[in-house]
């Protein structure tokens, strides 16, 4: 993307109010506290007796020591972060037990075989006949996640405001083909045809969806600059992502500055992957958090969440391209007005 572009992106998304934006549905949301983490749940711990069972399978030893689960379920355990040894998150399915081992796993917390439609805050920056594009507010989960409880999601206002919905197979993430954090604003776009979704995710997988997303860091990076860095699970904190070469996934991002403040930057930033957490690590492993990450940076007084937006949201379907943009909400307006209002101080 070229900088007439980014700043016309930047110059409609900072310019235009919340109000003023069209939309083609605005739904009720009913306040709730979504602070919910994977400490409500008991923990089991499992010590490794040195016998001749030994050495074994880390699948293989938590099969025997959970008689209800499957070799699946486990290895599903294992993968999403619920199972450490000797305290380190564990990675692998077949890393070996040799015995003397402690081997804790926190199951997964139960999430409904089917959502439940019901009236979800959100708005529609355009509705198609094939895809909805939803533009989520900050602090609404797209769908339920194991740290989660009975909060409401996106998905129970899709499934609410788009009936056909109910149809996809797949009852947990219906028509969803890409997320964003809990606390991340912006655009997504939502499959209404298992077909659709069938296109949009290759779409994808093919790196032909592009996505630019505004955000506010620690700082002052480089006007330009490429990060490749793989990402992977934080050995150590399950809830959290680091740029990582051990069971890293490959993660490029490309930003630009778009205006220096007195110690923080507002950058365009442009993911070429979808890793989870991905702008959010990158930004932080070189030495610029985006402000108010409490999680890869600190909390700030100046807004109560991680400062970064999903702008924009360009791709070609069938034989027409399209192009979405959204508004920086009210709480990044703000916290910008605060940040030119202390470089004015300055001079």
């Amino acid at each position: 993307m070229n900088m007439a572009s980014i700043w016309a992106t930047a110059g409609y998304a900072l310019s235009v109010p919340c109000a003023t934006i069209v939309t083609k549905t605005l739904y009720r949301q009913q306040e709730k506290d979504m602070n919910t983490t994977t400490t409500d749940r008991p923990t089991m711990a499992f010590t490794a007796s040195a016998d001749t069972g030994m050495p074994i399978r880390l699948d293989a030893f938590l099969v025997h020591q959970l008689p209800n689960e499957s070799r699946t379920s486990v290895q599903k355990l294992i993968k999403t972060g619920c199972v450490t040894v000797n305290g380190t998150l564990a990675h692998k399915s077949g890393a070996t037990i040799r015995g003397g081992e402690e081997v804790s796993v926190t199951p997964l917390a139960p999430v409904p075989d089917k959502y439940e439609a019901r009236p979800v805050t959100f708005r529609t920056a355009a509705v198609h006949p094939d895809f909805i594009i939803v533009e989520k507010p900050a602090g609404l989960l797209v769908h339920h996640a194991p740290s989660s409880k009975e909060d409401d999601a996106l998905v129970n206002g899709l499934l609410y405001a788009f009936r056909e919905l109910d149809s996809f197979q797949d009852k947990q993430r219906p028509g969803i083909v890409h997320r964003l954090d809990k606390d991340t604003s912006g655009l997504m776009v939502v499959a209404r045809t298992p077909l659709a979704h069938r296109t949009l995710s290759q779409l994808f997988k093919d790196r032909s969806i592009h996505k630019t997303y505004f955000a506010v860091v620690e700082g002052h990076p480089d006007r330009t600059g490429t990060i490749e860095l793989p990402i992977g699970r934080h050995r150590h904190q399950r809830h959290k992502m680091a740029a990582t070469s051990v069971n890293g996934r490959n993660a490029e991002t490309h930003y630009t500055v778009l205006a220096y403040y007195k110690d923080t930057t507002l950058i365009a930033a442009f993911p070429v992957t979808g890793r989870t957490h991905q702008i959010r690590v990158h930004m932080a492993s070189i030495g610029h958090p985006i402000i108010g990450d409490a999680t890869y940076g600190t909390p700030s007084t100046l807004i109560d969440r991680h400062a970064l937006h999903a702008a924009k949201l360009s791709f070609s379907y069938g034989d027409e391209e399209f192009e979405f943009h959204a508004p920086v909400p009210e709480d990044m307006r703000e916290l910008l007005k605060a940040l030119k209002a202390d470089l004015n101080a300055q001079h």
